[in-house]
């Protein structure tokens, strides 16, 4: 692992303004996440003064994760949270031209999956899927809708109950969908559509308001019950929804528990390998941060080794 970046020298007095900044900026994140990365950086606040040779190179941030995992004893999950927090925070340096590169981006945190959790979809599964949902009623049109945005946009089941009508732009001829992405507050990122996804929304909307035109701060997908008649769907409405598709389909089988609406988001990653995407553009696309989820996609594919572009630059 190289280690040639540039030393950084701070005073644990700029170093804590610097600290202060980063919180700062991370203002239109949620607060949950805002206080993951308070929480995660008082410690390394704590350690700095005392290692007193930080000088935010890989092998001080390499020296940082062993003082988690042999003197604190963290658990894999809070090592990475505690990473992710330090690498997030590199990256506000270098944003206000403090640091040149980021030396966390070559460390690890805790042990990652090598491989998803979830099961993907084949190609005959996928037009099984499609071909199954009945669109005749409104209902169907909505689920239709979801579906594509998942298979064909990579949204997420948060992205698909966040998302309102006036969501859908049109910029130079082109429709996006506006996304509040994990670990956000606001919808600070768009989605290009397919023009199946785009079809789909159209009739949808269509149908769903056939009178006047369809407005902007309505749900984009609202919930068909009768007690919640026009209000936004849930999770656990937009879930059963999908998996109902999946079963009479005959997609899901014997694989409930592994087959899960995330597994169409999961197969839109897979699609984009396939169709010769960088692990750059799978990054942007699928508005993944840590380059190891995005070459999972790569290798299940056993594209990682072969495709010089899968093993560029960590993007974070």
């Amino acid at each position: 692992m190289e280690d040639n970046l540039q030393p950084l020298k701070l005073t644990l007095k700029e170093l804590v303004a610097h600290y202060e900044g980063f919180l700062q900026a991370c203002e239109q994140k949620s607060v949950e996440t805002r206080g993951t990365y308070q929480r995660a950086l008082r410690d390394f606040l704590k350690w700095f003064p005392i290692d007193k040779r930080f000088l935010f190179r890989v092998r001080d941030v390499e020296r940082y994760r062993r003082y988690l995992v042999e003197r604190k004893e963290l658990k894999d999950v809070s090592v990475a949270t505690y990473m992710t927090a330090l690498r997030r925070f590199c990256q506000y340096l270098i944003d206000i031209k403090i640091l040149a590169a980021n030396p966390a981006t070559h460390v690890v945190g805790g042990r990652r999956p090598s491989r998803h959790s979830r099961t993907f979809l084949s190609y005959d599964e996928i037009g099984a899927l499609l071909g199954a949902v009945d669109r005749s009623p409104l209902q169907g049109m909505r689920d239709y809708a979801i579906i594509l945005l998942m298979l064909d946009c990579a949204l997420s089941e948060r992205e698909c109950l966040l998302a309102d009508i006036g969501d859908i732009l049109e910029t130079d001829g082109v429709r996006r969908v506006r996304v509040q992405g994990k670990g956000r507050s606001v919808k600070d990122e768009s989605v290009t559509m397919t023009a199946d996804a785009v079809a789909a929304i159209e009739d949808y909307l269509q149908r769903r308001f056939p009178d006047s035109p369809p407005p902007a701060d309505a749900p984009l997908f609202a919930s068909m019950s009768n007690r919640t008649q026009g209000q936004r769907m849930t999770s656990r409405g937009m879930r059963e929804a999908v998996s109902r598709w999946l079963r009479q389909s005959g997609v899901k089988g014997n694989r409930d528990r592994e087959l899960t609406p995330f597994s169409l988001r999961h197969t839109a990653g897979l699609i984009m390998v396939d169709n010769g995407a960088t692990i750059e553009e799978v990054m942007h696309r699928m508005r993944i941060e840590w380059q190891p989820t995005a070459q999972l996609y790569f290798r299940i594919r056993g594209k990682l080794g072969s495709n010089s572009k899968a093993e560029g630059n960590t993007q974070n």
